[in-house]
Order: C-alpha cells, then structure tokens, then sequence
C-alpha cells in the first residue's frame, strides 16, 4: 500500500452500510473560491474542527473545488447530510443550490487524484494557501505529486465523535436562530466575542483588548492577537541600561 493509500485510508477509511466517515461540500462552478475559502476557516474558528481537505476537480459534476471532513468514526447517511446543510445554511447562503453538491460516499475521496479522461485535466487536492489561483480553472493540467498528494493529507486529522456532534448540535441551533452565544465547550477561541456580547464594563475598544490579553481563559492566539492590537497605545519599550533621557 503506497503512501497516499495509506494516507486516505487513515483519514476516510471505509464505513458500514448506510454510514460515512468522508463528507464531501462542492461548489461545482468556478469562482467559488472566496466563499469555501471563509467557510474553511470557519469551521476551524467558529466551529473548533480540524482543517477539512480541499480539493480541485475537472470530472464533469465535480468541477471546481471540494471541502472534506474526515470523521473518526462513522456517523449515519442522514445526520451527515445534516451537518453539510447545516453549513450551508450558515455559511454559504450566497451560494446558489445550483452550485452546490454534497457527497456522503467515503469511497469518493478514494479517487482523488483522478484523470478526466474527457479532459485529460486532473482533480487533486491542493495547498489551501494556493487556491486562489484555481479560481477560474479548477482543476490540474499535469498528474499530482503522489507523495504531495499524501502529504497534504497526513498533516490533516480526523473529526473526534464529541467535536463533530457538538459541531452539527451549534450549527442548527444557529441556523434556527436559537443560539445566542457559543456552547459552554466550545474552543476558547469563541472567548471574547462572548466577553464582548456582555461587556458592558468595557468603557473603550482599548480596555475591552487589555482585558483580552490579561484573561488566561483566552487562547494564547488570541491574547497575542490582542497584545498586537495594543502596540500603538504604548510607546517602545525602553532598551537595557536606558535612563530614560
């Protein structure tokens, strides 16, 4: 078994009858790009999953990128398709439903890379920092690296049980409109803006980022965030052995 098999197996596997491990959200027109960009690092800053896979596609109904979630156990067909409406119910509104597909078969992200014969162009799945440049061709001239290809899927890592389930219970309450603040054990990424909702002894935008940077609830992320924000209200910090004259 060769490293890429290896690496796609570990992340997608295979699944009983009527369940999945691999969830697939395509948006099926180019263009997309700054759309599935935001919802790739929602899911991440709003919702505390790992980074999902991207991928780009020239197979005729799958041109154009694909995000995938990789689960470490497998959930039911239904409650999985729950979760990719869900997503677009919160985050992708702007999409026409034309644009968009969901696939639930964990053996669909065992062809990627994959040759389009009709074509001769390739899917792939790509570095999320270059996906800009596949806006308007989505999709690979040339054969992928193998081993890229299996790179870019060994640094990703699978959706525990209790972080999907809490993730899929936040969303519909969102796209209900019944949430008005993160669940209780969300990722302290989601710190402030609750701090903020009800901050009303924050007098200034300046008091409200001390507090942030001071709060050790907050994630270290943040509190730097926070402290970067603050460099222009202070003046340079003196050097050694300066008297100050």
């Amino acid at each position: 078994m060769d490293r890429l098999t290896r690496a796609r197996e570990r992340l997608y596997g295979t699944s009983p009858s009527g369940t999945t491990r691999a969830m697939c959200l395509r948006l099926v027109k180019a263009g997309h790009w700054e759309a599935l960009a935001s919802l790739y690092q929602a899911v991440q800053s709003e919702l505390g999953l790992p980074a999902p896979a991207i991928s780009v596609s020239a197979v005729s109904g799958q041109r154009g990128y694909g995000l995938w979630f990789a689960l470490a156990e497998a959930v039911p067909l239904p409650q999985a398709g729950d979760f990719l409406t869900a997503l677009h119910g919160r985050y992708l509104l702007d999409v026409p439903p034309a644009c968009l597909t969901f696939d639930l078969e964990a053996a669909a992200a065992q062809v990627v890379p994959m040759l389009d014969p009709e074509t001769g162009r390739w899917s792939a799945y790509i570095d999320p920092t270059l996906g800009a440049m596949f806006a308007d061709e989505p999709w690979l001239e040339m054969a992928p690296n193998p081993d890229k290809q299996a790179d870019l899927l060994a640094a990703l890592e699978c959706i525990k049980p209790e972080a999907f389930q809490q993730a899929l219970a936040r969303l519909q309450q969102l796209t209900s409109g019944e949430a008005t603040a993160p669940l209780v054990d969300l990722p302290a990424l989601n710190a402030p803006q609750a701090r903020l909702a009800s901050g009303a002894q924050f007098a200034d935008p300046k008091s409200f980022l001390l507090a942030v940077m001071n709060d050790t609830a907050v994630s270290a992320e943040l509190r730097v965030q926070a402290a970067i924000a603050l460099l222009p209200h202070f003046g340079p910090s003196p050097t050694p052995g300066d008297s100050g004259h």
